[in-house]
């Protein structure tokens, strides 16, 4: 039982073991920490050995254990806001140049994660088009994902025909899916609906909601509802990166769980199956990143050209600003670039301007991804009213 992730988050695997053993695991929990510190992978986990009936074994091969090791399961609901495109292009990437048992097993989980919020669930009572447009392309995925499962790869050219054809359908779910910050009030409606129906048998359901801390009031009231009196047999995993965020009522009636950054080796240990020979990286969220089509380097190069304005109280041109938003825009890293313009931030400026303009940094972002601003607009903005608080 967990076995597989003791040697990365040690201390909640083995809390985790204990409590499901003597029967005292919590039907709410709260798993906060760092992103890639494995907070997804430990609440499937979870629910992989809570849904056995042969006592969770890590080698188990029962029908629910086989259904989890591919995620075809449907007693369990993710309602995510993380970057799924960057996981699952690494992984369609490694596939691509490995084509091995580990890689394709690696797509396949990577990509089920994200279709697991287009869970029937979900998708009941009236939709907007493009709801049911982005539900349908989601379906046309899954299916292609089954053919993956099964077909035969022998060579470098099968593998690269497999990745291309799923590039191409996950292009029209990603540009369909609309991005929700989180929660929706609909949502919690449909999962209330869900949770309270009657299951055959004795099967549990699980409801893995992330990044709680940006739920408007709305889903926030309705979902503490379900806190309070969950229905029986249903767990409730709450993913944080910012979990005191999260209001007083709801942290109230969870058990927590801390989930730190892994360390250096086990971020090595992680990824000795990708064979990147002498290839190293601080964090899984830079290999991700990276491995998604980010530039890094460059990135990083961008958001200390903002700070280095700032700093210096000289503003940039209208026209250099237009260009590197452009940059960020085409890699889609305006929460990697914030990130790095506030660590940027911590090394050049004095702590009582540190501590505003961070603040501000945050405050902005917050804001931009609870009410799905334009990003590009949020930035350019972001910096204008950095050059005023300086």
């Amino acid at each position: 039982m967990f076995e597989a992730l003791k040697e990365y988050q040690r201390g909640v695997a083995e809390q985790l073991q204990d409590q499901i053993t003597s029967g005292t695991l919590s039907q709410v929990n709260l798993f906060g920490g760092s992103r890639y510190s494995l907070r997804m992978s430990f609440a499937l986990e979870t629910a992989r050995v809570l849904s056995c009936n042969q006592g969770g074994d890590d080698h188990c091969s029962c029908d629910s254990c086989r259904k989890f090791r591919n995620l075809t399961v449907s007693n369990v609901v993710i309602i995510s806001q993380r970057d799924h495109r960057s996981v699952i292009e690494t992984s369609l990437s490694t596939f691509e140049r490995l084509y091995n048992d580990f890689s394709r097993q690696f797509v396949i989980q990577s990509i089920r994660r994200m279709l697991l919020q287009y869970h029937p669930a979900l998708l009941s009572g009236t939709q907007t088009q493009s709801q049911n447009t982005a539900a349908a392309l989601a379906g046309q995925v899954n299916d292609l994902l089954v053919d993956f499962a099964r077909m035969e790869i022998g060579n470098a050219s099968q593998a690269k025909k497999a990745v291309k054809e799923m590039r191409s359908a996950l292009k029209g779910l990603f540009t369909a899916a609309k991005k929700n910050t989180t929660v929706t009030i609909s949502q919690v409606r449909a999962l209330e609906h869900w949770s309270g129906q009657t299951s055959m048998g004795d099967g549990k359901r699980f409801i893995i909601l992330e990044a709680m801390e940006m739920t408007n009031s709305s889903a926030r009231n309705s979902l503490l509802k379900m806190l309070e009196e969950p229905a029986k047999d249903t767990y409730f995993f709450l993913i944080s990166e910012y979990p005191n965020r999260i209001m007083q009522t709801i942290l109230s009636r969870v058990r927590r769980y801390a989930f730190p950054p892994l360390s250096r080796e086990a971020v090595g240990t992680y990824l000795q199956p990708f064979y990147l020979h002498d290839k190293q990286y601080d964090s899984l969220e830079s290999f991700f990143l990276e491995g998604g089509g980010m530039d890094l380097s460059r990135a990083t190069q961008i958001a200390e050209l903002f700070v280095a304005s700032i700093q210096e109280q000289r503003y940039l041109q209208s026209s250099e600003i237009a260009s590197l938003l452009k940059e960020v825009d085409d890699m889609q890293g305006y929460e990697f670039v914030l990130k790095a313009m506030l660590e940027s931030l911590r090394r050049v400026m004095p702590s009582r301007s540190l501590l505003a303009l961070s603040s501000l940094v945050n405050t902005t972002y917050n804001r931009a991804q609870l009410y799905n601003q334009n990003n590009r607009l949020m930035l350019e903005s972001l910096y204008y009213q950095m050059m005023e608080e300086a």
